[in-house]
């Protein structure tokens, strides 16, 4: 009954206008970043983790699960 509409993106213009109307600029691509292999983006994540102490808080919290779970489908150790 009262759906949303759908948000359209503003039509692409690589003329940067003022509000009196002249061109001021040219709008370009971003430059493409280069190739990146799977250890360099884990080791990216890894030290921007590390940064942050998302990762200390990540393994407190693991700590803290590990230390009161109980799987019940897991068989006793014997």
């Amino acid at each position: 009954m009262f759906g949303r509409r759908r948000i359209r993106p503003p039509a692409y213009e690589p003329l940067v206008t003022d509000r009196d109307g002249r061109v001021v600029g040219v709008r370009t691509a971003p430059p493409a970043s280069p190739p990146e292999s799977t250890a360099d983006r884990w080791w990216r994540r890894h030290t921007n983790l590390a940064r942050t102490g998302e990762m200390r808080t990540q393994a407190e919290l693991r700590n803290q699960f590990s230390a009161f779970h109980v799987d019940p489908a897991s068989p006793p150790r014997r």
